[in-house]
């Protein structure tokens, strides 16, 4: 707890068309009566070229906050892509 969390993923466009992706992520923190419940962080929208790849990210603090308090657990991560969620991996949060 009170380190940071880079979250970075590649997005790619699959097809031979030009397409434009809106581009967020999701932490599901770990709430103090154990269960989850998702923020999302807005990223951009992508204008991406016929199988063009992008790097997108961001580096989200684990400190405790006026509007969040951090706890122990394990905390989904999702990319949401013209809002449909990916999982991307999991992080364990321990106190200490």
């Amino acid at each position: 707890m009170g380190g940071s969390l880079n979250v970075t993923f590649d997005v790619t466009n699959t097809t031979a068309l030009p397409q434009q992706v809106l581009v967020d992520f999701a932490v599901h923190y770990v709430k103090a009566n154990g269960q989850a419940r998702a923020k999302v962080f807005k990223l951009k929208t992508l204008d991406l070229a016929p199988h063009e790849t992008q790097r997108v990210g961001k580096k989200i603090s684990l400190a405790d906050m006026t509007t969040r308090k951090h706890y122990p657990g394990h905390h989904r991560v999702d990319a949401i892509l013209n809002g449909r969620a990916q999982p991307l991996g999991a992080f364990e949060l321990s106190k200490g």
